[in-house]
């Protein structure tokens, strides 16, 4: 069960009650719960799925845990009060929950938290891990790329697609049309933008999608929950709300036609390289091979990008074009 998953179960309240003291071995360095003991039967953790607090003025003391066995329970310590030292707490553990099982539910309860998307987005999402508003946007870019070849050109007639972010949308660009960063017809500048240069073999001038500004309705609610999430500071509702408000989006972005999404304008196409042979240099500083196209030349000698940034002085990139 995925974190997704567990967070919509959470909010449709299928879960199995228990609420019951249990003994646990907690990880003091890494702040982690390791194994718990319930009903004479240990069961070690596998994942922490969500971390939070039960109230905002203690510190992370709730985990959402999926055992080896693969059950996914709520584990939280119940602060009592604080000792001499303020970090350190006086309480007990207690288990509130497990998240039941797909055949302990009907039917359509299983498919509803399991899947808010269509068949075709099924198959990129199990290969990304997850559906999110991120990857929802991935695929709405490569029906727009779609949308603009011509029909007698398939999308191996596309010689180059740069992206101007790194984020889950790369994974359906992959998919969907086969333009890897492996094959060297994905190209990352990581800008942080939903933005797209789509290079074709045959045309004359390439195209660049630009994601247009998009009206949520919950923008401030859902800024105000991802910060509270990166902060650590977001208590058990408000995980389950923030996923709530994950999935509006992806159903929103979901509905939206392409061209809705995004603009386009025309760009001056560029002479692209065919993939080639990967040529390494030696870095003169820690000895390791680093690809020629990432080798970085100064005073006659061959750094790699991490040991020039040690020596913090200017530099150029040494290519072999």
């Amino acid at each position: 069960m995925h974190r997704e998953e567990a967070l919509r179960a959470i909010n449709e309240d299928q879960l199995d009650y228990i609420q019951k003291p249990v003994s646990v071995d907690f990880d003091m360095t890494g702040g982690s719960p390791l194994s718990f003991t319930h009903c004479g039967k240990k069961h070690v953790v596998g994942e922490i799925l969500a971390r939070f607090r039960t109230a905002k003025s203690y510190p992370i003391n709730a985990f959402l845990v999926r055992t080896g066995g693969g059950l996914v329970f709520l584990l939280y310590f119940q602060i009592n009060g604080f000792g001499r030292q303020r970090h350190i707490h006086k309480g007990s553990w207690v288990l509130s929950f497990r998240i039941l099982h797909d055949h302990e539910l009907m039917a359509l309860y299983r498919r509803e938290r399991k899947m808010i998307v269509n068949m075709a987005l099924k198959r990129i999402a199990d290969f990304h891990g997850h559906v999110c508003p991120d990857l929802v946007l991935g695929c709405k870019v490569c029906e727009r790329i779609q949308q603009l070849l011509p029909s007698n050109e398939p999308t191996n007639g596309i010689a180059a697609v740069i992206a101007e972010n790194s984020t889950s949308a790369l994974d359906a660009i992959q998919i969907m049309l086969g333009i890897t960063l492996g094959n060297q017809r994905l190209k990352v500048m990581d800008l942080g933008k939903h933005n797209y240069t789509v290079i074709a073999k045959s045309a004359a001038t390439g195209y660049r999608l630009k994601m247009k500004a998009q009206d949520y309705a919950d923008e401030d609610a859902y800024q105000r929950l991802s910060v509270k999430m990166l902060g650590n500071t977001i208590v058990m509702d408000e995980v389950v709300k923030l996923q709530i408000l994950i999935d509006e989006r992806v159903k929103y972005l979901l509905r939206q036609p392409p061209e809705a999404l995004f603009e386009i304008e025309p760009v001056k196409k560029e002479a692209q390289l065919s993939e080639g042979p990967s040529v390494y240099f030696t870095c003169c500083r820690c000895g390791e091979q680093v690809l020629a196209s990432h080798a970085i030349e100064r005073h006659d000698a061959i750094y790699c990008l991490a040991c020039l940034q040690m020596t913090n002085v200017d530099c150029h990139s040494h290519r072999l074009h």
